[in-house]
């Protein structure tokens, strides 16, 4: 990623960060931003005929991922877990930052994410910083921890955000 688009991206971010965090809650506007500079940069490195099933593949897998986090919660909590638990924002913020990656360096982001979130709040859960009944605002999680991966990015003679070459390279 060039620095033009790097500096965008993460001001957005930023923004999803603070608005998550602070009011559980995220702009449209900031989404349809995020979208848009994914797909501008997704255009200016491959080529544009790629994009439909990067950002229908990633999608598909973030919806699979919150529908069945959202069966398991209504199974074991017999709640709506959509009003109580899953923000529609969280799903947006997925698709939002879909065109920013192949499928494979998706997989491993999300999983990594979710990981590392997670495992935060669950120590801040242990320090009582937290209480068991505050929700995890996932998008702003998710958006620093894509902030550090693109920081990362910058650092390291791969790509991240392309297909599973890098995790290769890791190898030798």
């Amino acid at each position: 990623m060039n620095w033009w688009i790097i500096v965008p991206i993460s001001l957005m971010l930023g923004w999803i960060t603070i608005q998550d965090f602070r009011e559980r809650r995220i702009s449209l506007i900031a989404l349809a931003v995020l979208f848009g500079l994914g797909l501008l940069n997704t255009c200016l490195t491959l080529q544009c005929h790629r994009l439909p099933y990067r950002v229908i593949g990633n999608s598909l897998f973030a919806g699979v991922i919150l529908v069945s986090g959202t069966l398991l919660v209504k199974i074991r909590k017999r709640k709506d877990p959509v009003s109580s638990f899953i923000g529609s924002g969280d799903f947006l913020f997925l698709l939002s930052i879909s065109p920013l990656f192949s499928f494979g360096s998706y997989l491993v982001f999300l999983n990594t994410s979710i990981i590392l979130v997670l495992l935060s709040f669950g120590i801040l859960l242990i320090k009582g910083r937290t209480k068991v009944s505050d929700t995890i605002p996932l998008a702003g999680a998710l958006a620093i921890c894509l902030i550090a991966f693109v920081t990362l990015d910058q650092f390291l003679p791969v790509n991240l955000f392309e297909d599973m070459g890098w995790i290769y390279a890791m190898k030798r």
